[in-house]
């Protein structure tokens, strides 16, 4: 018979062996479940990533696209000041260009801007923002820069006149309407007549001079200016020039009494931005 130590040895190689194959088995299993899972676990922490780079990319895109936009925005705001700047640089300056004509003997002259200008009238008629409250009389003679300034000569040309006026603004009729008249001068001839009404032909403008004398050579190209016999209107503003003889635009004496020629004016009714209205000084 085996004796008690021998049996509490082998007793205790037995508890032994069985926790060193339980431990190997329970590796073995944690290890096998592992591997067979390992696929799956490692798809959906592939598909976590990826989702959780997804959100940070799109997230730096629309935080990207919020700064290009606000970036756009301040752009925007800048040109427009910019172009706001140069208007107000442009101006400044046909201010100044205005201002510089100088003092004209027993007239004051004032600026104005044009406010308003009717489509069905555009080249005839036009609204300024100076009115009676700034002495602007009915009748005043209106003169505006040239848009080319041939070296030597003037530098401005008549556009018309007050037709009527109210506290604050002043209707111009230039001399392209038929309720403008103008006592003009043509200058080689020294001829006298009245200019008034027109109409434009392609890119140019051409006004209709009456009541001249029929029996004056006229030559196209000679200056026509303001002849100062109205009280209103100084002498010697330029006006045009007689236009070129074109088919129906030659000289013309009617009922054998009188000529008429046309010119051409020198301000350009296009762009009137700016005028100076020549308002007659008071008597003391």
């Amino acid at each position: 018979m085996m004796s008690r130590q021998n049996i509490l040895l082998i007793a205790v190689f037995a508890v032994l062996f069985i926790l060193i194959t339980f431990a190997a088995i329970r590796g073995f299993s944690r290890k096998a479940v592992s591997d067979f899972y390992h696929p799956y676990f490692s798809t959906a922490g592939k598909v976590s990533d990826a989702a959780s780079y997804e959100a940070l990319v799109l997230e730096g895109r629309h935080e990207l696209a919020s700064k290009v936009q606000k970036l756009q925005e301040e752009n925007d705001i800048l040109a427009a000041k910019m172009n706001i700047l140069g208007s107000l640089k442009r101006e400044n300056l046909e201010l100044r260009e205005l201002v510089g004509i100088g003092k004209i003997p027993f007239f004051t002259c004032v600026t104005a801007e044009v406010i308003k200008r009717d489509p069905a009238a555009w080249y005839e008629k036009l609204i300024v923002n100076k009115g009676g409250d700034d002495g602007i009389r009915e009748g005043s003679i209106v003169i505006s820069k040239l848009p080319r300034r041939e070296e030597g000569g003037p530098s401005f040309a008549v556009i018309g006149r007050v037709k009527s006026v109210s506290n604050h603004e002043a209707l111009i009729s230039t001399i392209m309407s038929e309720e403008c008249a103008l006592s003009v001068l043509v200058s080689g001839s020294k001829a006298h007549g009245v200019a008034g009404s027109g109409r434009k032909t392609g890119r140019s403008f051409i006004v209709k001079i009456k009541y001249l004398p029929r029996d004056v050579v006229y030559t196209p190209g000679e200056y026509v200016y303001t002849s100062g016999l109205s009280g209103l209107t100084p002498s010697s503003l330029l006006i045009g020039r007689l236009a070129e003889e074109k088919e129906g635009q030659g000289i013309k004496i009617k009922d054998n009494l009188y000529a008429e020629i046309w010119m051409e004016p020198s301000a350009n009714f296009d762009n009137l931005r700016f005028v100076l209205i020549m308002v007659p000084e008071k008597e003391k």
